[in-house]
């Protein structure tokens, strides 16, 4: 009678254990779907599966690599948010978001045009862009230039003058 008692109380425990590790994976699957933070590129294209990362070749030298902060997620939309920090570590200088052309993104970057002083169409190799003249706040520079591209929409937002962004852009877009 006694060990019938210790059998159920351990299939109760065994089961309830079960329950308990399956309930905890749950928000792990779940979450992996969601906007996470990443460590590398390599991790968001190796878990997420993102084959095209908008990433420029051309770094001023202030421009610290790789980048501070990575945030991104591939359902219920593609986003990634990348950030870049000066030499320093002192401050966030750099910003490239891309997005699916469907999507608005939920995520803000660490900088923002605030101001914007004024707006004009360029040309980034070739593709129709539109580039802010504006400050952040403090009235630091903080232009931004952004394009459409292999169905996604590109910003980048740099603390830097109009032309080492349009740099940065051209080093971004694809020939």
């Amino acid at each position: 009678m006694k060990i019938r008692r210790y059998f159920f109380f351990g299939i109760i425990v065994f089961v309830t254990l079960v329950v308990l590790s399956l309930l905890s994976w749950l928000p792990s699957a779940v979450q992996r779907e969601g906007i996470r933070r990443y460590r590398s590129i390599e991790d968001v294209k190796a878990v997420l599966k993102i084959k095209k990362i908008f990433l420029p070749a051309y770094f001023p030298q202030y421009l610290i690599w790789p980048p501070s902060e990575i945030y991104a997620a591939r359902k219920p939309h593609t986003i990634v948010l990348m950030h870049f920090t000066n030499f320093k570590k002192t401050d966030t200088v750099l910003s490239i978001r891309q997005t699916e052309l469907s999507y608005k993104s939920p995520l803000k970057s660490r900088i923002e045009p605030v101001t914007i002083k004024k707006r004009e169409e360029v040309v980034i190799k070739g593709r129709k862009g539109l580039l802010a003249v504006a400050l952040c706040h403090g009235g630091e520079p903080c232009n931004s230039v952004s394009w459409q591209e292999d169905g996604y929409n590109v910003e980048i937002v740099a603390k830097d003058s109009v032309e080492e962004l349009l740099k940065i852009a051209e080093s971004t877009a694809s020939d």
